[in-house]
């Protein structure tokens, strides 16, 4: 007959294994959390990078266009006040892109919840200056050409008509690109936040 005291010492010895298969799988799991968690800091932050250095390539490009506009006032005989506004505008895009896109990307993930709120926010603001811009741009654009047309007119009507075509079709691809990078930091919002709603929803 088995001595009950080695039952006993068999039984405790592999609950203490099984015991000890838990905490090695309730660890792994805890390490995999983490690493999950880090991994998708790292990947906001990444995008979040390349949102701002978008951003930098507009505000240089921005910039650049400036001159050109001062430039085409004395060309092709513009009003000041449209060259103005055209200058305003843009500063404007550039003030709004700044505040709309405004985070601290070194401390993004540190707190998920607030994040995703920051993110969300930052998406629908960017969408609703992207509506403002569109109107803008197309009233802009309308105004512009009558002056370019309208400087044109000593050559004749023709030649007038002939002279604002390389402008429509500079704007349509203009606005095709900023309808592309819209879209595209967009996008990107909606991967960051959906990567810190999976990370959430499984702590």
């Amino acid at each position: 007959m088995e001595n009950p005291n080695n039952i006993t010492n068999n039984e405790f010895n592999e609950l203490d294994d099984m015991r000890q298969q838990i905490n090695a799988i309730k660890d792994k799991v805890e390490e995999q959390g983490h690493l999950n968690v880090r991994l998708v800091k790292d990947a906001i932050r990444g995008k979040m990078k390349g949102v701002h250095h978008t951003i930098m390539l507009l505000a240089v490009a921005t910039m650049l266009c400036m001159p050109l506009f001062i430039w085409m006032k004395y060309e092709e005989n513009l009003s000041w006040p449209l060259i103005i506004v055209t200058i305003v505008m843009m500063l404007g895009s550039l003030i709004a892109d700044y505040f709309i896109n405004r985070i601290d990307v070194s401390r993004m993930g540190d707190d998920m919840v607030e994040t995703a709120r920051r993110l969300t926010q930052m998406k629908a603001h960017r969408s609703k200056a992207h509506r403002i811009s569109l109107t803008a741009a197309l009233l802009w654009l309308l105004w512009f050409i009558y002056e370019f047309y309208t400087s044109h007119l000593s050559m004749g009507v023709e030649a007038a008509r002939l002279s604002v075509i390389p402008l429509i079709v500079g704007a349509t691809l203009g606005a095709t690109l900023g309808v592309f990078i819209y879209h595209k930091m967009q996008c990107a919002n909606d991967e960051m936040i959906r990567q810190i709603n999976e990370i959430t929803r499984d702590q």
